[in-house]
């Protein structure tokens, strides 16, 4: 099993995480703050070219858990997760459509195979409509390099 890859960029008073084995290049991120999220440089993450504010709020957008956040100071807390666990308790959930994209499974919906097994558990779950992905029914980006419209 190959080991599971994390980046973790710092500008003193949040620390932004990257784990590109769970990152669907939806990119919201390097749409949202291009001057942050660089996918043609390296190291992509430009960490100290925006506001704390600006990359907290476009990490957050960000539609699977390959980009998170925390702040450096122990004493604060990101009181954003529990705001969204809230809202997310209040709403029924659904399955969104990504435009030309993933078709998107929130963690609180099991995903079952034919067996009855659970395939991810309290996790948001990504599905491929493309039908290129090498992780199948997983979404693995696939879509981007093949032109998918959908």
């Amino acid at each position: 099993m190959a080991a599971k890859v994390i980046k973790e960029y710092t500008n003193g008073e949040i620390t932004v995480r990257w784990q590109p084995g769970e990152c669907i290049h939806a990119t919201t991120c390097f749409k949202m703050l291009p001057e942050v999220f660089k996918p043609r440089e390296r190291p992509w993450v430009k960490i100290n070219a925006a506001s704390t504010d600006e990359i907290i709020k476009t990490v957050e957008a960000c539609p699977t858990s390959a980009l998170t956040w925390w702040y450096n100071d122990s004493k604060r807390t990101n009181n954003n997760d529990f705001h969204k666990m809230e809202k997310d308790i209040k709403q029924k959930p659904k399955v969104v459509i990504s435009e030309n994209g993933p078709l998107f499974i929130p963690a609180s919906v099991d995903l079952v195979n034919s067996d009855g097994k659970i395939l991810k558990v309290n996790e948001d779950k990504y599905l491929c409509r493309c039908g290129h992905s090498k992780n199948k029914p997983f979404c693995d980006g696939s879509h981007m390099n093949k032109g998918f419209i959908g």
